[in-house]
């Protein structure tokens, strides 16, 4: 089954107060500073940390609810809701979808203890395990009840679990084989997956251990000497046991770094099990250790390795994907993104009109902020991007953006 998030929705988290965004393979934000971009990312990080950790360590990690609940407005918000869409049980499709809603509820308690606050968790499952009508779970203060009329699902009545447990994070107390139960898992299984890529060019320029870890990129990109040999390695069968991926990165690095001739992954002496990154460049005699290199080489470098993953997470969200890159290298970085994109879902935001350029109507989302401090995503639906290019003759997408017709100017 082709697992994948059709839409997110978010209420008052950040500056997130009323967001409904529509997922495609490629989603590509673009918008000014503080419009809420990153606040999107993050949202979905947060999904994946309560799947991984469970609801109040996710919370915890990023400063508590009154941090990350919306702060404009004439009083605080008392509720923060992150809702998905997709398709991950039996019969879910584009137009009846699965859908999970998280909601963190903050209440003051009844006197004497008013100015004490509680956190209360509400959640939903909506999903199609069968042909016939959706089930659903829903997790109430203390209790769990399902809606099904499968067998598998059977519990005549609500379940007592704890008040901040998530189905996301903890096994529910039903039937081994419920089917609901499956679906959740799921829904689990994708969120726990996705990760929000930001290298940090110092730790993937250090030499890495060689480690079973090497068949995944580390967010932060500091194992990024292994995982370049995890891509070494992989051989194709039907190519007589090529190195395909191997040559294809090559190609791609020489043709944006054309003075790289080839990359040389060495043992490390006086480290055991350590192995880091040369590069043989024209006309230089000897070669460049990676932590020589410039910032711009070896990111660009950690953006083509994940593009080049045979076995990428489902969703990957990349911020800033244009940071130190040259423009002219930047069409092949999206043409290599939607190739990726095929494989798995990719959320970037950009603030390059030359890789907008490269973008189609329905890859591209404009955000904004209004003047009561809240973000405006998407402020344009595709159909109207559509009608400002028909509009213009055809102009390419960053042109007219960086014009400010499509809005998400300063």
């Amino acid at each position: 089954m082709n697992h994948r998030i059709l839409g997110l929705t978010v209420r008052n988290f950040r500056t997130l107060t009323e967001t409904k965004l529509p997922l495609g393979p490629l989603t590509v934000m673009v918008g000014p500073n503080a419009a809420g971009k990153s606040n999107v990312l993050h949202a979905l990080e947060f999904l994946g940390d309560v799947a991984r950790h469970g609801i109040e360590p996710a919370l915890d990690e990023r400063g508590g609810f009154d941090v990350l609940a919306f702060r404009g407005g004439p009083k605080p918000v008392a509720r923060i809701a992150i809702g998905i869409e997709g398709i991950w049980s039996a019969y879910a499709s584009a137009e009846s979808p699965d859908r999970y809603e998280l909601r963190v509820l903050q209440r003051r308690l009844p006197e004497p203890r008013e100015r004490k606050r509680v956190l209360f968790r509400q959640e939903w499952f909506i999903q199609h395990p069968w042909e016939g009508p959706p089930t659903s779970v829903a997790l109430m203060s203390d209790q769990l009840t399902v809606n099904s009329r499968l067998e598998g699902d059977r519990a005549d009545d609500p379940i007592d679990i704890e008040r901040m447990a998530s189905g996301l994070h903890q096994h529910m107390p039903l039937p081994r084989n419920s089917p609901s139960a499956h679906s959740m898992g799921e829904i689990s299984r994708h969120l726990e997956q996705i990760r929000v890529f930001d290298p940090d060019v110092r730790a993937a320029r250090e030499p890495s251990p060689i480690s079973d870890d090497g068949r995944h990129l580390e967010n932060d990109a500091s194992n990024l000497a292994d995982f370049l040999k995890t891509l070494r390695d992989v051989r194709d069968k039907e190519k007589d046991g090529r190195r395909g991926i191997w040559e294809a990165l090559l190609d791609d690095v020489r043709t944006v770094i054309p003075q790289i001739q080839d990359i040389h992954l060495v043992d490390v002496p006086g480290k055991a099990g350590y192995i880091s990154v040369e590069l043989e460049e024209t006309s230089l005699r000897g070669r460049t250790r990676l932590q020589d290199a410039s910032f711009g080489t070896v990111r660009l470098l950690c953006l083509l390795a994940i593009f080049h993953d045979p076995n990428p997470p489902l969703l990957t969200c990349i911020e800033e994907i244009d940071h130190g890159i040259h423009p002219h290298a930047l069409e092949l970085l999206a043409g290599r993104l939607r190739e990726a994109s095929r494989r798995a879902q990719f959320l970037v935001t950009t603030h390059s009109p030359a890789f907008v350029d490269e973008l189609k109507p329905e890859e591209f989302v404009v955000c904004e902020r209004g003047p009561d401090g809240a973000s405006i995503i998407p402020a344009l639906t595709t159909d109207e991007v559509r009608e400002r290019i028909e509009a213009s003759e055809g102009m390419p997408i960053g042109e007219l953006w960086f014009a400010n017709t499509l809005g998400g100017g300063l």
